[in-house]
């Protein structure tokens, strides 16, 4: 063994791989010789895909796919020429790139309506038994006078009568305006792959991904006892969703794009060899932005007023496929700072580790979820009310009712701050041979969420709503005795017991017994949740989903009585009000495991 390590120790000193070697090749020839890498390139390509003969037999070809994994790394003695000639092996480099191209088919098959639905025409048109579908007007709602509230709605007893329409077709004058303009962004059938109308749209679409990574590492010895280490990440990434429509009305995800950057250094004390502490500093910061394709105004281009122009509106039309997409424009910012310093000795029979660790996290999101409105329809609005098999949701959005409507009303993005540290002692003891019993604690503190503004805002049951005496009001951050933070700072011991024992110091049979118990905190998400008195979502809710709409698209949105901030305590009624669990509660982890290895 001892001429091995000699061996060991004499080749990486003639190497110049020990710290005061000399590189057994002098001058920079010799440090460059020392460098080693490589380059690689992935390559894969349709071209080289056989198509099934399945595919062939039916007219097709090949699916679309290209992609290209490359990049290279090189390491070795730092040398920059006549500024550093890296004399002795104290400083070592890395660096790393990889680059992804791709382009890869995406395929899609979904049910839109057909063209004589488009034009009112329900006369074809049938429900999943294959029976006709009736239409009903929901103009000719009316109460059934000979209604027995004692018995159960049916054909026979009837709570309310609504007449169908003639000949199952919605007259044009009928026709909602906004609708009809929508549907100029809605394509038409291209398929018939299912019964009755069904899965008559398929569409293959490309997914562009495109990315770029770079990691660079510096070591550097500063004499025998310390050593310094730093790092360096950058990446840059672009999504392009596969579009399922040609125009601005596309539900797809809307393209991202996306970075990341990351720094650290680390300091190594060697005080003896049975005492080290390392101190070490990370700084990432992370983002992603999404935008709205093509132009905006979509909202006005198509009549539709009380929105936002930034994108086109979302409606869901029950089975069909939806027109538009949530959070069509989004910025998000994620900054993390962490401190650590671990500090290890040995004793005799005991390894004591003591660790503390700082965390100071930041986000950054402008997060409108509708900014140009949400609009549900449903069948119910041209049904016969309390009936199944009547009406249809795509029937109601030719008329314009939707049964639900909501707008995001954004002013502002939000910058969230939250702290974390935490202090952990760990200690090991091998009370005999093969008995190893580790004590470990941890006192983990964290501070809740806060608005660098104090935009923030929740429900506060406490408070009493002044319209109508219940409790539950809306309370602002920072202002009515309310403190900038809704939850208190959270201190919590979490301990930890591990035993290791090998019976009769037979090295072949091992048991193991372990516990420990943990809390989890509540991260700082991605979105602008709880800041609904500065970014309010009016929502419009009807009373009654089979007997009256929410909203009219003709009429739009009517505008907000208390356009954000709105700071009010009645803010919230009549919205779907954000709720912030203001008690000390966290999710508890215990755990606990026996084992034996044979």
């Amino acid at each position: 063994m001892r001429k091995a390590i000699a061996e060991f120790r004499a080749q990486s000193q003639a190497l110049g791989l020990r710290s005061g070697a000399e590189p057994s090749s002098a001058g920079k020839a010799g440090i460059r010789r020392r460098w080693h890498g490589r380059i690689f390139e992935n390559f894969r390509n349709d071209f080289l895909d056989a198509v099934p003969h399945e595919i062939v037999q039916r007219g097709g070809t090949r699916s679309l796919l290209r992609r290209n994994q490359f990049g290279f790394n090189v390491s070795g003695p730092l040398w920059i020429p006549k500024l550093y000639e890296g004399r002795g092996g104290a400083t070592y480099f890395s660096l790393s790139y990889e680059g992804v191209r791709e382009r890869i088919s995406r395929s899609l098959l979904a049910t839109v309506p057909t063209l004589p639905e488009r034009k009112g025409d329900w006369s074809r048109v049938v429900d999943q038994a294959g029976q006709p579908l009736p239409i009903y007007d929901p103009l000719t709602t009316r109460p059934n006078p000979a209604f027995n509230p004692g018995a159960p709605v049916s054909l026979e007893n009837l709570e309310y009568l609504r007449d169908p329409f003639p000949e199952r077709r919605i007259p044009s004058s009928r026709l909602d305006p906004v609708a009809q303009n929508a549907l100029a962004f809605y394509p038409e059938p291209n398929a018939s792959a299912g019964p009755f109308f069904r899965n008559n749209y398929f569409v293959v679409a490309p997914e562009t991904n495109r990315a770029n990574g770079i990691l660079a590492r510096l070591d550097h010895a500063l004499r025998e006892r310390h050593k310094l280490t730093a790092a360096l990440s950058l990446s840059n990434g672009y999504l392009g969703a596969p579009r399922w429509f040609p125009t601005a009305a596309n539900p797809g995800a809307p393209d991202r794009r996306f970075h990341t950057r990351r720094a650290s250094i680390e300091h190594v004390f060697t005080r003896s060899a049975q005492t080290l502490n390392t101190f070490g500093f990370e700084a990432e910061t992370s983002g992603s932005r999404s935008g709205v394709d093509g132009e905006g105004g979509y909202a006005h281009r198509i009549g539709l007023s009380g929105v936002g122009p930034a994108a086109f509106p979302l409606f869901r039309i029950g089975p069909y496929l939806s027109m538009g997409r949530p959070f069509p424009v989004s910025r998000t910012a994620r900054n993390t700072f962490t401190w650590t310093d671990v500090f290890s000795t040995r004793r005799g029979k005991h390894t004591v580790r003591l660790t503390g660790r700082y965390t100071r996290y930041q986000v950054h999101s402008y997060w409108p979820q509708y900014p140009a409105g949400s609009f549900r329809f449903g069948a119910g609005l041209t049904s016969l009310p309390g009936i199944v098999n009547t009406g249809h949701a795509f029937a109601s959005f030719l008329l314009g009712a939707a049964e639900f409507a909501e707008v995001s009303l954004v002013t502002a993005p939000s910058y969230f701050r939250r702290n974390a540290a935490q202090l952990s002692l760990r200690h090991q003891y091998e009370a005999v041979q093969g008995l190893q019993v580790t004590l470990g604690a941890t006192l983990a503190c964290d501070t809740p969420r806060t608005e660098k503004f104090d935009r923030q805002s929740t429900v506060d049951f406490s408070l009493l709503n002044p319209v109508n005496g219940r409790p539950g009001a809306l309370a602002i951050a920072g202002r009515g005795g309310v403190g900038r933070a809704f939850q208190p700072v959270l201190v919590k011991f979490e301990p930890g017991l591990s035993v290791s024992w090998t019976p009769h110091g037979d090295q072949r049979t091992v048991v193991r017994l372990r516990y420990q118990r943990d809390y989890g905190t509540i991260p700082l998400y991605s979105g602008q949740w709880a800041t609904q008195a500065f970014n309010a979502s009016p929502a419009y809710i009807s009373p009654n989903v089979q007997l009256a709409p929410a909203v009219q698209l003709a009429r739009g949105l009517p505008p907000p009585a208390f356009p954000p901030p709105d700071l009010r305590p009645e803010a919230a009624n009549d919205t779907v009000a954000d709720l912030m669990d203001r008690s000390d509660r966290q999710p508890t982890y215990q755990s606990a495991s026996l084992s034996i290895e044979r």
